[in-house]
């Protein structure tokens, strides 16, 4: 009898195709398979020979390129000296996500898919092309994408006698995430009002190309009166850096004080009892689903909000569904399900993104829901924060590093 293992691999720039293979990974639940979740970089591809089962999700960005963190991999699966047949005992899935308004959609997954077969892997299904263009977004496609893919999966290795598919994923949160007894010596200092002032969350992630600099500018471009502002900003210049005509800067914001103040101030009013200096530690449950390597020490809720959580995200479907479990108020329950059901997906854009409406604004909006959140939950809710990218506005030559953030 096969092994049931699924492993599920993504390639994601601003965190969708994360979110995809992550619900991906917690329906494999209910079919009873095993398996982690990973970015494509992070795994041993030497180990992809021994696999019976992968699915990977990946996105297309700029002119046609590949995510940063599935570069390796694919630099590996590109060299000739691959045996042709190497992956002759794989059975893949590929999963891609494009905008069908660009010329090379979806080339990253269709390129991945035929490459895996060059390999000699197994398709389980043609290659899933979701396009951001479609009235019901990625939707449209990956649902019905990922029911086929179960019922390949269990065609090819049924369920053993006396295992039934579940009604629901076991795994409803990734991590544990426990409230720690907050004294002297657990407090990054200095503080004020008891949380870190300029404590880095990201200090000792190393980045390929990365670097730490200083704002010299930061000039308004558009007139005082005019409904959009538009900042140049003005970086000091790293003398190590170079770029050329057509790069970018990934930049990594962080939320402004008065997002902060905001959410804190709804915790009060929900009677939900954290502050900025409550200490919680994000622990795995198991090593399917690994914390990240930030957020494996105790840290004060503070930081986790305004450095990792992104409290101006639009949220998507996956956090109406959060919601919803943790709601028992009738009406706030229904419209939480049809906001994350595939039938619900024109309301939910017109609810959440043609208004651009935040995550924050969402819990205002579903008091009872709110009330019942638990920091396991808080942590589906709140997207990361993703580096931003920004066209280089200044020459080299100029001396100055520049952007125009609209």
């Amino acid at each position: 009898m096969l092994e049931r293992k699924l492993t599920i691999l993504y390639g994601s720039q601003s965190g969708t195709a994360q979110d995809l293979a992550e619900q991906i990974w917690r329906e494999s639940k209910m079919y009873h398979f095993r398996g982690n979740v990973l970015p494509m970089d992070e795994y041993d591809v030497s180990e992809l020979i021994s696999e019976r089962f992968v699915v990977c999700v990946c996105s297309t960005y700029g002119q046609g390129e590949e995510p940063d963190n599935m570069k390796r991999f694919w630099k590996f699966l590109l060299r000739k000296s691959l045996p042709t047949d190497s992956l002759r005992q794989v059975h893949f899935g590929v999963l891609g996500l494009g905008d069908s308004r660009y010329p090379k959609f979806n080339y990253v997954a269709k390129k991945l898919h035929k490459r895996l077969v060059q390999l000699g892997g197994t398709s389980l299904l043609p290659v899933g092309l979701c396009d951001d263009q479609h009235d019901l977004g990625y939707g449209a496609v990956f649902l019905p994408w990922i029911s086929q893919l179960w019922e390949e999966l269990v065609r090819i290795v049924p369920l053993p006698a006396g295992l039934y598919k579940l009604n629901e994923s076991p795994r409803e949160f990734r991590w544990k995430v426990d409230i720690l007894p907050t004294t002297g010596g657990d407090r990054l200092q200095p503080t004020i009002g008891g949380w870190p002032t300029h404590y880095d969350l990201y200090a000792e992630l190393q980045m390929p190309n990365g670097f730490q600099t200083m704002v010299r500018e930061n000039r308004r471009t558009t007139a005082p009166d005019h409904f959009q502002d538009v900042r140049l900003i003005t970086f000091e210049k790293n003398p190590s850096i170079g770029w050329s005509p057509g790069d970018v800067l990934y930049v990594r914001p962080r939320n402004s004080p008065e997002s902060l103040d905001r959410l804190f101030e709804l915790f009060q009013e929900h009677g939900i009892n954290l502050q900025r200096d409550t200490m919680v530690h994000v622990k795995a449950i198991d090593s399917e689903m690994p914390v990240p390597s930030i957020l494996r020490k105790p840290l004060p809720l503070g930081v986790i909000a305004e450095q990792f959580w992104d409290l101006t995200a639009i949220p998507r479907a996956r956090a109406f569904a959060v919601l919803a479990k943790c709601c028992n108020n009738e009406l706030e329950h229904e419209k939480l399900t049809e906001f994350s059901s595939i039938e619900g997906q024109e309301e939910l854009f017109s609810y959440a993104n043609r208004p651009r409406r935040t995550i924050v604004e969402v819990l205002q909006d579903f008091p009872h829901a709110t009330r019942a959140l638990s920091l396991e939950a808080m942590f589906e809710l709140f997207q990361p924060i993703k580096p931003r990218a920004f066209s280089i506005a200044s020459a080299v030559a100029s001396n100055t590093l520049q952007i125009l953030v609209a």
